[in-house]
């Protein structure tokens, strides 16, 4: 029921069709049918996929982030996500992007779409963000984002503004393994991994496990997340790095907020560089789609005494592009769900790239063990 209540809320089904059918007793188990006909064509549908930036179409080009001024002085900046067929939502920050000035307080939505060329954006909040709020006006013309936010004549007297779209990269995108390092996947080869192929020339596919296993160590991934602008939640791009049993989830959530997504499922810890189930990231530091994206992960591995009783609980470290969002962690004995008698803390394990039916892909990826 819970998939059901979803779909009424994102207009998906005719919410008239529920409200008839609370007069019947049977309503449930007609419910049901309907529900299970309409989730057959939901998952049958082939999203329309971009891997390709030149091919990914207009909306791709109004895609992303955004920062400037407002009033002159104050900085702001603003994350515009594609929703499909011309349409968008946004996130309008105070003091800049997540993890590169935003002060983790200002947080305002607004939605939008493209007519002839220009795109045009209106302020949303109240319930369920479905009321719109004139404090927020915008128009994206010639890549320049500009309008007015009154939201910040708190601060300014002057509420006009404009921004310019940005593409920020990791900076450790393109690290070099450091000496010591294990190379797993340089573009030259795939001999570290099993159930691995080349795509794109020189990039992994998802769906490959590394042949080495590993217990602590440092860890270097970086990867890229097709562009999916119609498909929703878990849908739009999904995937998984694999330490032991423990998933650090891989999906386009860029623009992601508990306020834009309350309804989502996994809309927390589903997000991109969580700890999939477990625990929620400081800050949603995902990208845009087709950006090259990198994790850097610390993890140390659980140690036992002689006698195989856990002294020290497993720990992880987890940095998404750059920015600290697990600040070693303490991982459960499993991960949520699973059974303590199979754990695989005491053993080393393989290194996992989770297939999930999207065109995830890799680069770039080395691990340095640690004693």
């Amino acid at each position: 029921m819970a998939r059901l209540y979803y779909y009424l809320a994102s207009g998906k089904l005719n919410p008239m069709l529920f409200d008839k059918l609370e007069a019947y007793p049977t309503k449930t188990l007609v419910l049901g049918l309907i529900l299970a006909g309409f989730l057959a064509r939901v998952d049958a549908q082939e999203f329309p996929t971009f891997t390709d930036p030149s091919k990914a179409g207009p909306d791709f080009l109004v895609q992303g982030e955004y920062v400037g001024l407002v009033g002159g002085s104050q900085q702001i900046a603003a994350q515009v996500i594609a929703m499909g067929d011309g349409k968008f939502e946004g996130v309008l920050y105070g003091g800049g992007l997540p993890g590169a000035g935003w002060d983790e307080t200002n947080r305002f939505h607004f939605r939008g779409e493209t007519k002839d060329g220009v795109a045009r954006f209106i302020g949303l909040h109240g319930e369920r963000l479905k009321y719109e709020n004139t404090t927020f006006m915008g128009v994206l013309q010639e890549g320049k984002l500009t309008g007015t936010a009154d939201m910040f004549r708190n601060v300014v007297d002057d509420s006009n503004f404009e921004m310019k779209k940005v593409e920020r990269k990791s900076p450790t995108l393109g690290t070099r393994p450091p000496q010591g390092t294990l190379v797993l996947f340089d573009g030259s080869s795939t001999d570290e991994w099993t159930d691995a192929k080349f795509v794109d020339g020189k990039l992994l596919d998802n769906g490959a496990t590394s042949k080495r296993v590993f217990q602590s160590m440092q860890l270097h991934v970086e990867f890229r997340l097709p562009f999916m602008p119609t498909a929703q939640g878990m849908d739009r791009s999904n995937s998984g790095l694999y330490i032991k049993d423990w998933e650090i989830q891989i999906g386009d959530t860029f623009g992601w907020t508990p306020e834009n997504r309350q309804f989502e499922r996994l809309s927390l810890q589903g997000l991109c560089g969580s700890l999939m189930k477990m625990a929620v990231p400081r800050l949603n530091m995902c990208f845009p789609p087709l950006s090259w994206q990198t994790f850097d992960v610390d993890f140390d591995a659980a140690e036992f005494d002689n006698t195989g009783h856990k002294i020290k609980p497993a720990m992880m470290t987890v940095r998404h592009n750059g920015v600290l969002v697990f600040d070693r962690y303490v991982m459960s004995t499993v991960p949520p769900g699973g059974s303590p008698d199979r754990s695989v803390e005491k053993v080393a394990s393989p290194i996992l790239l989770q297939a999930h039916g999207n065109p995830v892909h890799f680069r770039n990826i080395w691990v340095r063990e640690k004693k």
